[in-house]
């Protein structure tokens, strides 16, 4: 039998051994993180081809939060497949920790039905494919990703095994383990080709952060006067201001940095300032065609004011007719007034009466 002394130092010990291992084990991750990068940052082989699996990582952001369990789902998907899927954004494949932006619930009948449905859920999340070519970050030639481009976009992690999968290496026989479980789809924004925290450094250096930029981080002025100028000699069917001209191309570099290249060879402006531009005719038709939408609308304006002019003429004639009826009215009582006045001087004079003066009552005096 143990005694009670002997039991609690064995106990202290225990814990004192527990306390070390967790501390090492920290240390280890912390000098992980601030070990220089390699061409391989996850320091991984690839295990049997049959298995799938690849990029066994220790060092992953399970400690962040608890233990993934099954999901209780409400009830039986029909689907032959059925996982939850934890999608997080990767900038590169050394990255620790990657932030979780959503989950959803992947279905499918097929292997490759439900790569389509990751694919789906998680090409939001998706930039623009970039190569290295002798080490300098380059655009690939498709500028939107498609879903042929999954495996080059998505990792698959198993957290409970800690295995990472491509999306060409899943079996039947793996996405039925996994059903009703939750998983983890790493999605990379430039795709796996950005390895290293040093690479995807090089990207913003060469693709995304502008080349001379100015005090506040932005584009110059000079930068964004060349670009209104070549805006304006690509577009010679639209007419503007130099202050429209510069609007658009400071629109251009204010969207994604993967997106400016599209967007410098659409034969339009975006839609929120294309109040600021106006369309002309390059063709003798199209200027034709112009001339005669020009002239229906000047015609319908002239038609609108000829009609308003028309009924205030009217009313004019109108106010014409009244005044000269009052005119007879006053001009007929004034002739009616000075034949009574008239009259009454004679009956006066017969009567050697002295006759009053009265006031007239003549047009004048109305």
């Amino acid at each position: 039998m143990f005694s009670q002394e002997k039991f609690e130092n064995d106990h202290g010990r225990q814990a004192e051994e527990d306390e070390r291992s967790e501390e090492s084990y920290t240390e280890e991750e912390y000098l992980k993180e601030d070990q220089p990068e390699e061409a391989n940052p996850e320091g991984l082989e690839e295990s049997d081809p049959e298995a799938g699996g690849i990029d066994y990582d220790p060092f992953t952001d399970d400690e962040a939060g608890p233990s993934p369990s099954p999901r209780e789902s409400d009830g039986k998907c029909e689907k032959l497949f059925s996982l939850e899927c934890s999608f997080c954004l990767r900038l590169y494949r050394s990255q620790l920790r990657p932030k979780e932006n959503f989950s959803a619930q992947i279905s499918g009948d097929s292997v490759q039905e439900v790569v389509a449905n990751m694919w789906e859920s998680g090409k939001s999340l998706t930039k623009r494919e970039v190569r290295f070519e002798n080490g300098v970050p380059k655009w690939a030639s498709g500028e939107i990703p498609g879903e042929e481009s999954a495996e080059k976009f998505l990792i698959v992690y198993d957290v409970t095994a800690h295995k990472s999968y491509a999306t060409t290496n899943l079996t039947s026989k793996k996405l039925q383990k996994w059903r009703d479980q939750i998983v983890k789809v790493f999605v990379y924004a430039y795709s796996k080709e950005v390895e290293t925290k040093g690479q995807y450094g090089d990207v913003l250096k060469y693709l995304i952060n502008p080349k001379n930029p100015d005090r506040a981080g932005a584009n110059s002025m000079r930068e964004e006067a060349a670009l209104a100028k070549e805006l304006r000699e690509k577009n010679p069917h639209l007419e503007g201001h130099s202050s429209s001209w510069l609007l658009w191309a400071t629109t251009i570099h204010a969207a994604p940095a993967h997106e400016q290249e599209a967007l410098k060879e659409a034969q339009h402006p975006p839609i929120n300032i294309s109040k600021y531009f106006r369309w002309v005719g390059v063709s003798e038709a199209a200027r034709l065609d112009s001339v005669h939408r020009g002239m229906v609308v000047a015609n319908t304006v002239n038609s609108r004011w000829s009609k308003q002019i028309r009924e205030i003429k009217e009313d004019l004639h109108t106010a014409f007719n009244i005044i000269q009826g009052a005119i007879r009215k006053v001009e007929t009582m004034e002739a009616e007034s000075n034949a009574s006045i008239a009259c009454d001087g004679i009956g006066c004079a017969t009567r050697g009466e002295r006759v009053k003066p009265t006031v007239g009552f003549g047009i004048d005096h109305i």
